[in-house]
Formats: structure tokens, sequence, C-alpha cells
């Protein structure tokens, strides 16, 4: 009872300790292909339609832009109309809470410069909040076209 080592695997009487993964991979490939053939078949043959809400807007008047717009200019000091308003947000609550217009309507409007940070519109939307103001829409330039 002998056993002889060959270069590929051990041969004689005793159990053989390596494992046989060819049945492994035939399985593997097999599931592969499968896949492969069935996942075209799964998508849809063509594009899903999505229903995108549409919005007519209207310019808004000179009144009610002097009277509602909360202005924020490249250096963050913040307007109302033409009127400066404080950079402290309680500060600047207080004074938006005494507006008459904000008051009756409810409605502000936020006009922000491009390159000023997102946390000083923040603070301006945290200001018209304490002073009650319930409603708050984004002014934009319509003449600009949207970055992609």
């Amino acid at each position: 009872m002998s056993s002889k080592v060959t270069a590929d695997a051990i041969q004689g009487e005793g159990p053989v300790s390596a494992i046989n993964v060819t049945p492994l991979v035939d399985v593997m490939l097999c599931l592969l292909i499968i896949f492969m053939v069935s996942t075209p078949m799964m998508a849809p043959k063509q594009p899903q339609k999505i229903a995108v809400p549409k919005a007519k807007a209207q310019a808004i008047a000179q009144e009610q832009f002097l009277l509602a717009t909360v202005s924020v200019d490249a250096k963050g000091n913040v307007f109302m109309g033409t009127v400066a308003l404080s950079r402290d947000p309680a500060t600047m609550a207080n004074e938006l809470s005494s507006n008459a217009r904000l008051k009756q309507d409810g409605v502000a409007f936020i006009q922000g410069d491009s390159n000023i940070e997102f946390s000083r519109i923040v603070e301006v939307l945290v200001a018209l909040r304490t002073a009650g103001v319930s409603k708050v829409g984004f002014l934009t330039d319509p003449k600009v076209p949207p970055r992609t």
C-alpha cells in the first residue's frame, strides 16, 4: 500500500483533502449566462412617462415687490424692499414682525444673490417664520437659463 505523489494530486488509498471546485464553477457560469440572457427581457420596452407638474407664474407688481420681498445681496445684507434690515436673525425677525403687509398676508418672497451661502437664506427663512410668515416663495430671474 504505497501512495504516489504526482505533480497535480496525491494518488493512493487515503482520503483526498482537496476541494473540487469544477461543479461550482460550472453552476456559476450557467447562472451568469441565464441572468445575462434574461435581464434585457425584463427591462421595459419603452421609457417610462412621468407627469411633471407644470406651473405658470405671473410677474409680481412693483408695490407687492417692495412690500413683501426680502432681498439678500452678495455681501449677505438683507433688505425688505429698499429698507435695510439687521444682520442678526432675532433682530431681523422683530423688524419683519412689525411689517403690516406681512402680518396681513402672511406671504413673503425671498430674492437672493446667486453667490451667497445657503446658510444666510436659512437665517432669513427662520426670521420670517419667527415673524409669523407662513408662506414663503423664492424669486428667480426668468431670463437666466437654469444650471445643468
